[in-house]
């Protein structure tokens, strides 16, 4: 009980400073004007974080999952075809890109004021695992054939992505987010069409994509998201497996896949899922893999660092 309530105090305290912030900025926002907003002293604001940094941070971790989760939840949507998936999970992000746009747009312009270009660390280390998990979402959708050419689609994406989020921010009625959703899977689906007539040669080869994807994790070991992939398939397709003592090993496996998503995995929630998947032996050679993985950084869990919140 005395967890929820540091959790939603916690809660409390990031809404009330993004609320101000979004008016005035973060650097023009003081702790003290927070705290009064949120009816306790500064003292006891303290108490929660630390500093201010400390809940800029939190913050952004925050406004990551809240668009994390429903992205997710449409993931494990059995309902759907995998197009049909991908598109509500463009509509999911807009639209909660769109909600924060008055908070990020205030944030892009202290940071643009502060000579800051470059992204957040914690922000370049994401694009790891997003272009793994866009790697398996192509290969869902259009098949093998159109692995070699990975690098480019992600690329066209990220960069419709962004135009979508530009085009909303500054002309908010000029096109609905339905709309943009639709017209990204319409237009992966033509140069898709496109790639398989023509057979150009790929812009990256599949050495750069993968000393890409390195790079962003920082470690030459395995994609966790990929041994993820392989306990799911043994477990669906493994010799001897009962179907239904297997839906809490796919539960675990499902909340380690959101968790490594995340900017500042938890600690507690990787070892804990991890402790869960060791009473099914048709997945334990990747489950040694992934804990040798993940005890390989020795500041962070699976190439990521600690939670901030």
């Amino acid at each position: 009980m005395a967890a929820d309530k540091t959790t939603n105090k916690k809660e409390q305290i990031i809404k009330t400073a993004m609320q101000l912030f979004a008016v005035k900025g973060s650097s023009s926002t003081s702790m003290q004007e927070i705290a009064e907003l949120c009816g306790m002293s500064k003292g006891s604001l303290y108490l929660v974080f630390k500093s201010k940094e400390e809940l800029e941070r939190s913050i952004y971790i925050y406004c990551f999952r809240m668009i994390r989760d429903p992205l997710q939840q449409e993931e494990q949507n059995s309902s759907g075809t995998p197009r049909e998936k991908l598109r509500n999970q463009v509509e999911i992000l807009l639209h909660h890109v769109y909600e924060l746009r008055e908070f990020f747009q205030r944030q892009f312009q202290e940071l643009a004021g502060k000579g800051m270009t470059d992204a957040p660390e914690w922000l370049r280390k994401i694009n790891g695992p997003l272009l793994k998990w866009s790697q398996n979402k192509l290969e869902t959708l259009y098949g093998k054939e159109i692995m070699p050419y990975t690098g480019e689609l992600f690329l066209l994406g990220h960069g419709m992505i962004h135009s979508y989020i530009w085009l909303l921010f500054n002309h908010d009625s000029f096109v609905s987010i339905p709309r943009l959703a639709n017209h990204l899977v319409d237009v992966l689906d033509i140069v898709v069409a496109g790639l398989h007539a023509g057979r150009p040669a790929p812009l990256f080869s599949s050495v750069a994509l993968e000393s890409w994807m390195e790079n962003y994790e920082g470690s030459s070991h395995r994609n966790p998201l990929q041994l993820l992939k392989e306990m799911k398939e043994r477990l669906h397709a493994g010799p001897g497996v009962d179907p239904h003592s297997t839906e809490d090993a796919l539960e675990s496996i499902a909340i380690l896949e959101s968790e490594i998503l995340m900017p500042h995995p938890r600690k507690a929630i990787i070892q804990g899922m991890i402790g869960n998947l060791q009473s099914y032996p048709a997945v334990h050679p990747q489950l040694e893999d992934l804990k040798k993985l993940c005890s390989f950084h020795m500041q962070g869990v699976c190439g990521f660092h600690e939670p901030g919140i």
